[in-house]
Order: C-alpha cells, then structure tokens, then sequence
C-alpha cells in the first residue's frame, strides 16, 4: 500500500519546481492531487503535464487563487467534489531582488507581504475545517531568503521573515488540535532535471510526502537536514 493511498493532497505552485516535484511525488504515493492556477496558461500547463492523470480524475485542475477570498468557494467546490481534504502544501511567493529598501515604493512591501503571508493564511483558515475533519496536515513552504541577507532582497528578508512567524504561530497555536502544522525550509536549489549541484523536484517531492504520511507536528524541517 503506497503511502498516499486513497488520500486526497492540494499542492499549489504546481508549475514550479518545488511544487511540480511535490505533486508527482504524491501522484507516486498514491494520491489524488488538486492543482490551483491563478492564470489560464498556468492551468493549461497543469493540464498538459498531468494529462494522463487528469484523464484517470487522480488530479484536478483549478483555475483559481486560493491566496485570495475569491478562490475560497471554487476551492472548497473541489473538495467537496473530491469527498475529502488530507493534505495541504503550500508553497507561495518568489524571488525578489530589485535594491535597497529605502529605494522602494511602498507598495513593494505590499505586495510582498500578500504574496508571501496573507495569502498563506488565507488558504490555511479556507482548508483548516475540512482537515480537521479527517486530521489532515498542513505543510508551509519557505525558503532560505529571510536567514541572509543579500544584497539588494531587503524588503524580501522582511517579508520571509513574517513567512516564518505565520509558520511559529500556526504550529504553536494548534500544537495539540486535530490537524498537524509544519514548516518545511528549503535552502538548496531545486530544478526538474538533477545535475551537479542542484537536488531534482521529484527528490525533494518524495521528502514531503514523508511529512505527510508521518506524524511530524509543529516542527521546522530543513532541507537538506543541517
């Protein structure tokens, strides 16, 4: 029996590398797999990687932002449809590198702090009931961004750094609830294809299925282990 048998995982940011290795990871595993967009070319994307799996309804694509209250009731449309929600791993934001804070509009750190945090915590309070109905997981993504400080990713240190006191307080606050919160930070880089260097989406896929299948709670979780 795979370790995802017969459970359904949302997975957003499936056209990146992070998250593309994440979901054929848990298509591996045994799983049904939705799949958010917010643009058409990213869900028609979606459709064309998937496609076999599409046709056989192990994964569903939704042209949706689930970072924002508009993706709230197509979201939760699909899991009712799906009959159940086991997992979620959220991977959100990007990388930012435009100069020195002082030198910004404000509206940098605006968008930032939506990408990175309050799109993040809409999603989790959107999923947080229908996983506690079966006690789900709930896996943050982050990345090394807010540990280092770069020159010219200032407003993006700032915004990262919130990333992980959203992950502090969601793990804190429902240490002993019926769903488990984790952080899993990735500081390596990570392409599709393996070479010299660089870890493969699948391979760092495969370790997130193991922190859904296990029973890891509030914990952060690097990648690679220090």
């Amino acid at each position: 029996m795979a370790a995802l048998d017969e459970q359904v995982v949302l997975v957003t940011g499936g056209t990146g590398q992070v998250g593309w290795g994440i979901a054929h990871a848990a298509l591996d595993a045994g799983a049904t797999v939705l799949l958010p967009s917010r643009s058409e070319s990213g869900q028609t994307s979606l459709h064309e990687e998937f496609a076999a799996a599409v046709e056989a309804g192990r994964v569903h694509v939704l042209h949706a932002d689930v970072g924002q209250p508009s993706g709230a009731g197509p979201l939760l449309d699909l899991v009712e449809q799906a009959g159940r929600l086991d997992h979620v791993v959220a991977a959100m934001g990007s990388w930012w590198q435009k100069g020195p804070a002082l030198e910004q509009p404000i509206a940098e750190i605006d968008t930032l702090m939506q990408a990175y945090v309050t799109a993040q915590l809409h999603l989790a309070k959107v999923t947080h009931e229908p996983l506690s109905r079966g006690g789900g997981s709930y896996t943050l993504v982050t990345g090394a961004a807010g540990e280092h400080l770069v020159p010219g990713t200032g407003l993006l240190v700032v915004a990262v750094n919130a990333q992980y006191a959203l992950a502090r307080v969601l793990m804190a606050e429902h240490a002993d609830g019926p769903v488990r919160y984790n952080e899993v930070r990735i500081a390596t880089r990570v392409e599709r294809q393996p070479r010299q260097g660089v870890v493969a989406s699948k391979t760092v896929g495969e370790h997130f299925v193991e922190v859904m299948a296990g029973p890891r709670r509030g914990e952060l979780i690097r990648y690679p282990a220090a």
